[in-house]
């Protein structure tokens, strides 16, 4: 299986959009309310905000977005950078991963390592050194992968609400970019 990660681009919005939806409904179903997914979490609502930010980024004022490729498969997994927006009270990063998603089908493959370097090399050619990202707590998948990959928790039940339920977040941080050189 050869995977391609590369640039995302305005073309790329509808597919990134789908993934999104999927990955939202395939790694949250167990913790994040179904009725809020169901709802909430659509094409409809997802695809304009997707074209929005590739818009953004495509001006060099948003977060960029790398797509991971499967040939005959499309877009399974797409990353999103940028420097750090400074939420949760935390001021110590310079920049942040704001999004990785994954289908199902794609995980456990070596494509989220793949993703996440092209980030860390983003930031890192930016002159940035040290990122952080947040996750869902209940998200004990995405968080051993990220511990993994060297990141610390540093900052634990941090509230986020969707739809009229609170959910609990954690900050992972990366403080030495220049590990994941290529």
């Amino acid at each position: 299986m050869e995977v391609i990660i590369r640039s995302a681009d305005i073309g790329d919005a509808e597919e990134i959009a789908t993934v999104h939806i999927r990955a939202w409904h395939e790694s949250y179903h167990d913790f994040i309310d179904r009725s809020f997914l169901k709802n909430t979490v659509t094409l409809e609502r997802n695809l304009p905000r997707r074209i929005a930010a590739l818009e953004k980024a495509a001006t060099g004022h948003g977060h960029p977005h790398y797509v991971a490729t499967l040939p005959g498969r499309g877009i399974v997994g797409f990353a999103c950078c940028g420097k750090w927006r400074e939420s949760g009270g935390l001021t110590e990063p310079e920049g942040e991963i704001s999004a990785i998603y994954l289908l199902d089908s794609a995980k456990r493959k070596g494509i989220g390592k793949k993703l996440f370097l092209a980030c860390a090399r983003d930031l890192l050619e930016k002159n940035m050194k040290t990122m952080a990202l947040w996750v869902l707590q209940e998200n004990i998948p995405a968080r051993r992968f990220y511990e993994a990959m060297g990141g610390r928790c540093i900052k634990e039940n941090t509230p986020l609400t969707f739809g009229d339920q609170e959910y609990l977040e954690c900050a992972y941080l990366y403080d030495d970019l220049t590990r994941f050189k290529a």
